[in-house]
């Protein structure tokens, strides 16, 4: 599937999408596991979600971090739309990851939810990760990482899927120092924490 086609098919989904039981099956949980391996981040200022969707997991970071300002980038019109209906006193923007919107250092805490295997260009939506993050800020990288044995298996269609030493390296490229890489949800959601010097 083609970035292009991507976008319309979340689009599309964008009217439904708070509906949806994935939402409490599978990115609730998600969700929560991030942030249950934020630890040490002492109220950031400014937050980044890259990928946000309808702002699900911005809300969450909202109850935790009631006084940062929180911002959501996202290509899909319709993803962004919804989301600022949901959180008006927010920042949502209509871009992709590999042109993040926002001057360099301007960023505390950046976020990433499954997400990553969409991104036409992973090394340099990374990169410009790692250009907003402010030194010593942190990126959370969240997405589908099938352990090898069940890779196989997986639909080809769906996306770029990496594995932990290819997520690692990109980091690494990107010149961010990977501080942990931690599976969720059996495994299946590989979880990356890197932080800018």
């Amino acid at each position: 599937m083609n970035v292009n086609e991507d976008v319309k098919k979340f689009n599309i989904w964008s009217g439904t999408y708070e509906d949806s039981r994935l939402q409490y099956l599978y990115f609730d949980r998600i969700h929560k596991g991030v942030l249950n391996l934020v630890n040490g981040v002492s109220a950031p200022v400014d937050l980044l979600d890259v990928g946000c969707g309808t702002g699900r997991l911005l809300r969450k970071i909202r109850e935790r971090w009631p006084h940062a300002q929180l911002i959501g980038i996202d290509p899909a019109e319709g993803m962004v739309k919804k989301a600022r209906q949901m959180m008006p006193d927010s920042t949502f923007m209509v871009s992709p990851a590999e042109s993040i919107p926002l001057p360099d250092i301007s960023v505390d805490l950046v976020f990433s939810t499954t997400s990553f295997h969409h991104w036409s260009d992973q090394l340099q939506g990374i990169r410009e990760i790692r250009r907003v993050l402010r030194p010593g800020g942190q990126f959370f990288l969240a997405d589908i990482a099938p352990l090898p044995f069940v890779l196989r298996f997986v639909h080809r269609g769906h996306g770029q899927l990496r594995n932990q030493n290819e997520v690692r390296n990109m980091f690494e490229q990107a010149g961010l120092e990977v501080q942990a890489q931690r599976r969720l949800f059996l495994g299946h959601i590989l979880v990356t924490s890197g932080i800018r010097h």
